[in-house]
């Protein structure tokens, strides 16, 4: 059993590292290559963003 608790321990240790502790957000809606592809092509369907 200490085992165990070891283990889960271990990996929520290395997944709060991997996450690096914040959101990765853009800074804000109107930034540079918001509401693109990773292409650089505007976002279709349900990803495109609403108009203004």
């Amino acid at each position: 059993m200490k085992l165990l608790k070891f283990f889960v321990a271990t990996i929520f240790a290395l997944a709060l590292i991997a996450c690096g502790g914040k959101p990765t957000v853009p800074e804000s809606a109107k930034s540079e290559g918001y509401g693109t592809t990773h292409e650089g092509k505007p976002a279709e369907g349900r990803n495109e963003l609403p108009a203004d």
